[in-house]
């Protein structure tokens, strides 16, 4: 049996006062907000609803030239990636690299890699556990890498400690420009991982954010060997125009693609989330 706080029973008698003072048919009681303090404790799902999450530290904070890092402790999950105010990822969220990697259904073993973004690590960390002949990371933010490589070991080992090992690189630098000269040099993978941003929320597929989503897909199916697939996220399931519109543009590209599709929830976000498979036709 749940026992009410003192602070929960007076609030219930000023909700049964109040309802009776206004002559209400219907009241509720809300859980106060916490306000003010060193972190933030509330951050949205996909579609805009209040998450409050039990956030009991900062661990790091910093400005990168692109973005606001923050990596803050939750009781639940552990440390939490923050990256301009948005969950990103969080010590509990496995679910989430191994369904990206599609792991047990893709075979990566000998296999040449790119990932776009991904700059937690956790999906190069993943994916060397597969033996893959060589994994290019293209990321642009030192910042998050720096701080991940210090306080998010769990997720990432130890391959954002140096930019270069036996069989990966890190760039850090711009992907499309990376992108672009691979391209020029006609060179092609087995799999593009496109970890970078999630499909915007907008009413119409239009705007910067739907360009760089177009130029990422049309640069990668280029790299793409026949047999080739582009694996990303999309977004929360709770989100299906969205979804809808990112697959409408899938079917516009300069090559003509087939995609599947996975769901998973990830702890981090409290929601299921879509995950893409593109293949050329």
């Amino acid at each position: 049996m749940y026992l009410l706080s003192s602070t929960e029973r007076l609030a219930r008698e000023l909700e049964t006062a109040l309802q009776a003072a206004a002559t209400a048919t219907r009241s509720h009681t809300l859980t106060p907000i916490k306000r003010g303090g060193p972190f933030e404790r509330y951050f949205p799902t996909a579609d805009e609803r209040l998450l409050e999450y039990d956030i009991d530290k900062l661990v790091f904070e910093a400005r990168s030239p692109y973005q606001k890092v923050q990596i803050v402790h939750s009781k639940s999950l552990g440390n939490l990636l923050v990256l301009d105010e948005l969950q990103n990822m969080s010590e509990a969220d496995l679910i989430y690299t191994e369904t990206l990697m599609q792991r047990g259904k893709e075979n990566y073993a000998g296999k040449e890699i790119v990932i776009l973004g991904g700059g937690d690590g956790g999906l190069l960390w993943e994916l060397l556990k597969e033996k893959p002949k060589y994994v290019t990371m293209l990321e642009i933010d030192d910042v998050v890498m720096k701080a991940c490589s210090q306080h998010m070991r769990s997720i990432c080992g130890d391959c954002l400690d140096k930019r270069k090992g036996d069989n990966y690189e890190i760039i850090v630098g711009d992907c499309v420009k990376a992108l672009a000269h691979m391209i020029e040099e006609g060179r092609q993978f087995d799999y593009v991982f496109g970890d970078l941003t999630d499909i915007p929320i907008s009413t119409t597929p239009h705007g910067d954010a739907w360009d760089f989503i177009r130029l990422i897909l049309n640069s990668s199916v280029k790299v793409l060997k026949p047999t080739g697939k582009y694996m990303t996220h999309g977004n929360g399931a709770s989100c299906p125009e969205s979804l809808k519109m990112y697959e409408e543009v899938l079917s516009q590209l300069c090559l003509p693609v087939t995609f599947t599709k996975d769901r998973a929830f990830v702890p981090s976000f409290f929601e299921d989330w879509i995950f893409y498979q593109v293949s050329l036709k």
